[in-house]
């Protein structure tokens, strides 16, 4: 059993590249930040500078 949870600890450590980066509002509200996020973003600058 040791194993299956060093397996799954491992895995969520994977996961969890960003370590947790978050966007926070002005209530607190945390928003994870997201690969689909940052991707998004970057499109929308490079768009933006081919304008």
């Amino acid at each position: 059993m040791k194993n299956t949870t060093t397996t799954q600890t491992t895995q969520n450590k994977n996961n969890d590249y960003m370590h947790g980066a978050a966007i926070i509002d002005d209530k607190g509200k945390e928003t994870p930040i997201t690969e689909e996020m940052i991707q998004k973003a970057i499109k929308n600058i490079l768009k933006a500078t081919r304008s």
